[in-house]
């Protein structure tokens, strides 16, 4: 275990978020399904967090500063991806009327840009359709359990340095 997480941990989390995002470019491209803004935030959380760690397994240094920024793109997609399961539970009248059927950039063009955000995570209908299952799981669902998988792991790497002496690396 310590040998997984001292040598392995930014290696296994650029792998698995290169899957998620050739899935996401599949799900696009070859099936045809157009995302959502919610889930185009998803989209590209996972594609930010992929680029980090890729950076960080080539870049010596920096290594801190990529983990923390790492650590907020997860988080924002996971509150992304719980938003859209919350939203898919609600019934269809009590959906909210937000900005999920607007382009998303025309939504950052019209708004500032955490006000944007916020129209965003608001969602609408649209952000509430569930178009595509797997296992038994929407795409929401397994993003949230991506995001959740990736924290978990970093939580765990980050007690086992600091309160067992595992190496930083």
């Amino acid at each position: 275990m310590k040998v997984i997480f001292e040598g392995y941990f930014n290696f296994i989390v650029t792998v698995a978020s290169l899957i998620v995002v050739i899935s996401q470019w599949y799900l696009e491209n070859i099936e045809g399904l157009v995302p959502c803004n919610l889930c185009l935030l998803q989209k590209f959380s996972a594609q930010a967090i992929f680029l980090i760690y890729l950076f960080k397994m080539v870049t010596p240094k920096l290594k801190v500063l990529f983990d923390v920024v790492g650590m907020g793109f997860v988080l924002f997609g996971l509150s992304a991806g719980l938003r859209q399961v919350y939203l898919q539970n609600l019934p269809k009248d009590e959906l909210p009327l937000g900005l999920c059927d607007m382009p998303f950039e025309a939504i950052f063009s019209l708004y500032p840009f955490f006000e944007g955000l916020q129209k965003v995570f608001l969602g609408s209908s649209k952000c509430a359709e569930e178009q595509w299952w797997f296992l038994g799981l929407n795409i929401a669902e397994w993003s949230s359990i991506f995001f959740s998988s990736i924290l978990t792991i970093m939580l765990v790497r980050y007690s086992l340095i600091m309160f067992k002496g595992h190496k930083y690396n």
